[in-house]
């Protein structure tokens, strides 16, 4: 019962982060938007990094209570230091195959202790993809591909041409920021202040 109530949650954040929340290759130009209205959010972040983890939710609530306000662009930057990051930023493109980057991207944040301290991370990836309803053959294949590991580390070249040297990094309208905010109201307000100054 626990799993089916897990899996219609994420199913129902998925439909919603969709649209505004994306990782793909055409995000790499998008920093800014034209759109007076609308503010964009760049983050480079590490699956198996603590803070990143943190992260997650404040950016979830952001998407939730600033709608169409906001766009987010979600960036691979798998740290050398942390063991099996780039294996779950695999994962995640594995799943942004099959259109499931959302789901996937949030069940390795939410379980980030467990597979972190796992004897075989791989398993647990693969469990998460069969909990997600993936095609099995197609998710191991990706996994595995050597296309999606270029993906990966193209995504975190391109933050090290922008100057990302540790996770998470945010960019808002292409602006670092820095320091990064502790709190939700912080950065809220960091993204209000960027839509007034846009509006204004």
């Amino acid at each position: 019962m626990i799993v089916k109530s897990k899996n219609i949650l994420l199913t129902l954040l998925a439909a919603f982060f969709m649209v505004s929340c994306q990782n793909s290759d055409s995000d790499a130009q998008t920093m800014t938007s034209d759109d007076p209205d609308q503010v964009v959010i760049t983050e480079y972040s590490d699956y198996q990094c603590p803070a990143c983890a943190y992260f997650h939710p404040i950016v979830e609530k952001l998407e939730q209570n600033m709608g169409d306000q906001l766009q987010v662009n979600l960036r691979f930057f798998p740290l050398s230091s942390h063991r099996y990051a780039a294996l779950a930023a695999r994962a995640a493109q594995a799943a942004k195959n099959q259109d499931k980057f959302y789901q996937m991207h949030s069940m390795i944040f939410e379980n980030q202790e467990r597979w972190s301290t796992s004897s075989n991370p791989a398993m647990e990836f693969v469990n998460y993809a069969r909990e997600i309803g993936l095609d099995m053959d197609q998710f191991t294949d990706d996994l595995n591909a050597a296309e999606t590991q270029q993906t990966v580390m193209s995504q975190k070249e391109e933050g090290e041409d922008r100057g990302v040297n540790s996770t998470p990094t945010f960019f808002i309208d292409g602006e670092e920021v820095d320091p990064l905010p502790k709190t939700y109201e912080e950065f809220e307000a960091l993204v209000q202040q960027r839509l007034d100054e846009k509006q204004g």
